[in-house]
């Protein structure tokens, strides 16, 4: 869910990123953050989206963050290889990074309940960039998420090496379109009903007009 217009869910998010990002893996200072709240610049340009549980406990986070004039993260710190450049900086593509993916310990330690938080905040993130009219995603991430990505069906591509940027990261791209073929191949039914269940139907991919 969308979390943006809800300061309570908000500030969770926020002390989950601390939690996560500053005390369990050691990423970011813990002493530049008094309030406990991982916050950065490019929040204010993002899309925050969360997996709530029944009793409303905020259970993972994750943003989108939309191109602006302080670029996106991604492009500071990763190098991207020239052949992918022509698709990477094409103006008619939309981007949005995708970044500050994590969860709540408890459900780190829970492998039945990690294998159903992660797609369903892949669901969130396709289902919001699908209505705001993104394109492609950027992500840098570790080898073994983007194992578990592409084994979920993602089609995310590295565009540069690896490189030590809160561990070791490589830039991938993944294009909407690639996405939309595997949902709509019949190859994996079960996952074109759970990415478009809950997505207007204007924002589906043509062939898949009618299948939810």
């Amino acid at each position: 869910m969308l979390i943006d217009e809800d300061p309570v869910l908000m500030d969770e998010s926020y002390r989950l990123r601390y939690q996560v990002y500053c005390v369990e893996r050691g990423f970011l200072d813990p002493a530049h953050y008094a309030d406990r709240l991982e916050r950065d610049e490019f929040d204010r340009y993002s899309l925050h989206l969360g997996v709530v549980d029944s009793d409303g406990k905020l259970r993972a986070t994750s943003r989108l963050i939309q191109s602006s004039v302080l670029g996106l993260p991604l492009f500071r710190r990763c190098e991207i290889f020239a052949a992918h450049e022509s698709e990477v900086y094409c103006p008619t593509n939309r981007f949005a990074e995708v970044s500050r993916l994590c969860m709540s310990r408890d459900v780190g330690e829970r492998r039945m309940d990690r294998a159903a938080v992660i797609p369903t905040m892949y669901r969130g993130l396709y289902q919001f960039s699908k209505r705001a009219g993104f394109t492609h995603w950027l992500v840098a991430t570790e080898r073994g998420m983007h194992r578990l990505l592409t084994n979920f069906g993602f089609p995310f591509r590295p565009v540069g090496p690896y490189i030590d940027y809160f561990g070791p990261v490589a830039p991938y791209i993944m294009d909407f379109h690639e996405f939309e073929q595997i949902l709509v191949s019949g190859v994996r039914p079960h996952m074109t009903t759970f990415f478009l269940d809950g997505l207007e139907p204007q924002f589906y991919p043509a062939a898949c007009v009618g299948v939810v």
